[in-house]
């Protein structure tokens, strides 16, 4: 498996979502320039910017309605931008974040990312294997609107991840993958492989919104 047979595979929804974009990032170019001050004038510090990529998608794809109340779940939150932008655009949301935080220097990681996302009360810190926490939330009956995830790039762990979090996303919920089409020669077995899979093995139960870097999907009744 390869980016250019997935691409072939997807490709009327990978040209559709070309052209998406430039229509996202007309729309939305400004949010990452008022996002960036508000991180300034709440006095929050990042090493990594990479959420700024995907604002704009999380602009065009998050509910219209600020006021709106739904249960988001982040799997991977490194030093926490993306769920600053959630718990800071929708005062509502239920919010919790999963992570491990392990790994060379990720406790500094961890600190950044607790002071980053300290005095929020409608968000939950869970700190575990994502692949536990996720098995943990269906037992316990507990569903999602939103679903990011952005942790263990590794294709076996995102194969995992993607039918672990399918199965606590409410119907007509919305999942976001990061990364999707990222290639790294060290890894056996790549993101794009595993959510391949994924989409086969779901065809019946999901429609692709967004087919980029980023992969958006939507859960329907089958």
């Amino acid at each position: 498996m390869n980016i250019k047979r997935i691409k072939f595979n997807y490709l009327n929804n990978y040209i559709k979502s070309k052209f998406k974009k430039k229509i996202i990032t007309k729309n939305f170019s400004h949010s990452v320039s008022l996002f960036k001050d508000l991180i300034v004038k709440k006095k929050k510090r990042f090493n990594d910017n990479w959420f700024l990529n995907n604002l704009i998608i999380f602009e065009n794809f998050f509910p219209k309605n600020k006021k709106f109340n739904f249960r988001y779940l982040e799997i991977g939150c490194h030093e926490g931008m993306s769920l600053l932008y959630v718990l800071e655009n929708y005062k509502k949301v239920k919010a919790i974040g999963v992570d491990i935080w392990g790994g060379k220097n990720y406790s500094l990681v961890e600190k950044t990312f607790d002071k980053n996302i300290s005095g929020y009360k409608n968000f939950l810190k869970v700190k575990k294997d994502s692949i536990i926490a996720l098995r943990e939330f269906n037992y316990n009956n507990l569903f999602f609107d939103y679903i990011y995830i952005d942790g263990l790039h590794l294709g076996e762990h995102v194969i995992v991840d993607a039918i672990e979090s399918f199965k606590i996303l409410k119907n007509n919920g919305l999942m976001i993958f990061d990364d999707f089409l990222q290639f790294d020669p060290n890894r056996k077995y790549q993101t794009y492989e595993a959510i391949f899979y994924f989409l086969k093995f779901f065809k019946n139960n999901l429609r692709i919104l967004y087919f980029q870097n980023i992969l958006v999907i939507k859960k329907i009744k089958n």
